[in-house]
């Protein structure tokens, strides 16, 4: 099991977002979490991903607890070990939000070169790896905004892999994508599930959550069903 997701709640002021919701992610296994606008898909991924805070419940991946509910009250994990594990999970946002100033190889290198992951010339290997991976070649020196939509997407795959995450969160993926790039996606995230990457996509498409999840989380009024494919 790589993400442990154990009484998780989360509310706006008077607003329940969900309450007590708990799930699982296994290695390489592909889950959707879907519903309607509004019943807090984003909110969720956020939680797991730290730019939200729960109220209630435990957040675990890779045995090391991002957050845990102890006497009411949410606790983080320690400075350090705190960085260690939001490298083990990746996010790529539904409008990709890469760096503008950036080329395209500057946008991957930017986070491992900071946090003195490696080398320079490791890093820059890695990247020339996942852009060719990815049919990027090519577009290394390349700015966002000389990219396709589709182009930006798997630059912005890239990058979250920079940092080898064991769980990879995608926040609508195939949202305005013609079919053949939506081709493109699904084939890139069943890479990465073989990889052994845990794979969590938040989707309103629910043809594409049948064609592509193991799993498929259903949120609505606050609760979650879950469905075995």
């Amino acid at each position: 099991m790589v993400l442990s997701v154990e009484n998780l709640s989360k509310s706006f002021g008077k607003n329940m977002v969900f309450h007590d919701i708990s799930f699982s992610v296994n290695k390489g296994e592909i889950v959707c979490i879907r519903g309607k606008s509004g019943e807090g898909k984003t909110t969720l991924l956020r939680c797991l991903t730290s730019l939200e805070t729960p109220d209630k419940g435990s957040i675990r991946i890779n045995d090391m607890y991002l957050c845990k509910e102890e006497n009411n009250i949410i606790k983080y994990a320690q400075k350090n070990e705190l960085q260690a594990i939001r490298q083990e999970i990746g996010l790529v946002f539904q409008n990709f939000n890469l760096f503008p100033h950036m080329n395209v190889m500057e946008n991957l290198m930017e986070a491992p070169l900071f946090l003195k992951k490696d080398t320079h010339e490791n890093i820059k290997n890695r990247a020339e790896e996942l852009l060719k991976s990815l049919e990027l070649e090519g577009k290394e020196n390349s700015y966002p905004f000389q990219l396709s939509g589709g182009q930006q997407q798997r630059v912005a795959i890239a990058r979250a892999c920079m940092l080898n995450p064991s769980v990879l969160c995608f926040d609508e993926p195939t949202s305005a994508l013609d079919d053949q790039t939506r081709g493109q996606i699904s084939k890139i995230i069943r890479y990465l599930a073989s990889q052994g990457i845990a794979i969590i996509i938040v989707t309103h498409d629910n043809a594409f959550a049948d064609e592509i999840a193991q799993k498929i989380i259903t949120i609505k009024d606050g609760r979650i069903t879950i469905e075995e494919q």
